[in-house]
């Protein structure tokens, strides 16, 4: 082996071992740019068009584009954390806790008399279960729920300095990022099969990032609309807290219909709790994760439903909340990668094919 090449080798180790290292000591801030990442790919047609419109100053177009998500973040933050303050404190004028315990015992007795008075006894006992539920539930999310208000209060200063974070790497994202992509390209070899995998790659995550986007705003005109209808305060708040919330699967608008669900109920309103219980179920959560974005995933880049379903659950049960942007971008990467190599065997087959057929036939006698 000459010494050129024992530099290479060696010069190879060492930038592999400082990239390892880099990457380790980045680690608590992945998800800061992953959240950059996916805000880039949504903001990015904001940006482009600002950028035609207005000089192609592409700086003020990047910060036009984020100032919009900024503050409609800080709406919304603003305005349910003041609806919360409104509401805790109506319920501490009846009482807390004890006037909702009081409501949940309320609301298992009054199941446990219909049950034991017009169903069969088995099946009374099966219901007394139920309706004990709610009862148990309040026992059981009191003291979560507080630990959890205290958790994110002490977290707070980090939380907003991760999302200032995010915010500058947007910005740079929007920026620079296809001008890195370009550079990256040029540096390495076979570029045709590199730009390729690129593009589709492209198209895949601009799918997925952006239907996910626009899912989850129709969740939320969805579901400012239906609260609208059956009457619940703040309908426009909560339409636009469903849209955040949406952003999270599994863990998304359930988290803004069930609690209010539960108070109508407790509350003895019952008409109104099952009501926006099914509404909740159905139309903001059954109907848009199985049907609206896999379709939209599936008319936009020709993604199948089952990848995006996979893409955008499977990794929440693994590795948590950030998997909804971990999930879409490993399985994008590995579709592109597949697109890329049946896109390259099937020019060979098409090359070879014409070759042979361009080849002259055997001479007869």
């Amino acid at each position: 082996m000459d010494q050129r090449r024992k530099f290479y080798i060696i010069f190879a180790t060492i930038i592999f071992i400082f990239i390892i290292f880099a990457i380790y000591l980045s680690r608590d801030f992945i998800s800061t740019i992953l959240l950059s990442f996916l805000l880039a790919y949504i903001l990015d047609p904001v940006f482009m068009y600002f950028s035609r419109n207005v000089g192609h100053h592409r700086r003020a177009s990047a910060f036009v584009s984020i100032s919009i998500i900024f503050f409609i973040l800080l709406f919304v933050i603003f305005a349910a954390a003041d609806a919360l303050v409104t509401e805790m404190s109506n319920l501490l004028g009846l009482g807390g806790v004890a006037y909702l315990q009081i409501q949940a015992a309320n609301f298992s007795a009054a199941i446990n008399s219909l049950s034991e008075a017009y169903l069969p006894a088995f099946v009374a006992e099966y219901v007394k279960d139920i309706g004990d539920i709610p009862t148990a539930l309040i026992l059981m999310v009191q003291p979560v729920f507080q630990d959890n208000i205290i958790s994110f209060a002490s977290n707070l200063p980090i939380y907003f300095t991760q999302f200032l974070l995010a915010i500058i790497f947007t910005y740079y994202f929007l920026m620079d990022g296809k001008g890195i992509i370009k550079e990256y390209v040029r540096l390495l070899p076979e570029k045709d099969i590199t730009t390729h995998f690129l593009l589709e790659l492209d198209l895949i995550y601009k799918s997925l990032f952006r239907v996910f986007f626009l899912t989850s705003l129709i969740i939320g005109i969805i579901g400012a609309t239906g609260f609208f209808v059956l009457g619940i305060p703040y309908p426009l708040l909560l339409g636009m807290m469903i849209a955040v919330a949406g952003l999270v699967p599994l863990v998304g608008p359930e988290m803004i219909f069930g609690p209010i669900a539960l108070y109508y109920l407790l509350t003895e309103d019952y008409t109104k709790g099952f009501a926006l219980l099914a509404f909740g179920v159905i139309f903001l959560t059954v109907i848009p994760n199985n049907f609206i974005l896999p379709r939209l995933a599936s008319a936009s880049a020709s993604i199948h439903p089952l990848i995006t379903l996979m893409a955008f659950t499977a990794p929440v049960f693994v590795i948590g909340l950030i998997g909804v942007i971990v999930g879409p971008v490993v399985y994008g990467f590995i579709l592109a990668a597949f697109r890329t190599m049946v896109h390259f065997r099937k020019a060979a087959f098409e090359a070879e094919s014409a070759v042979s057929s361009s080849a002259p036939g055997p001479m007869l006698p």
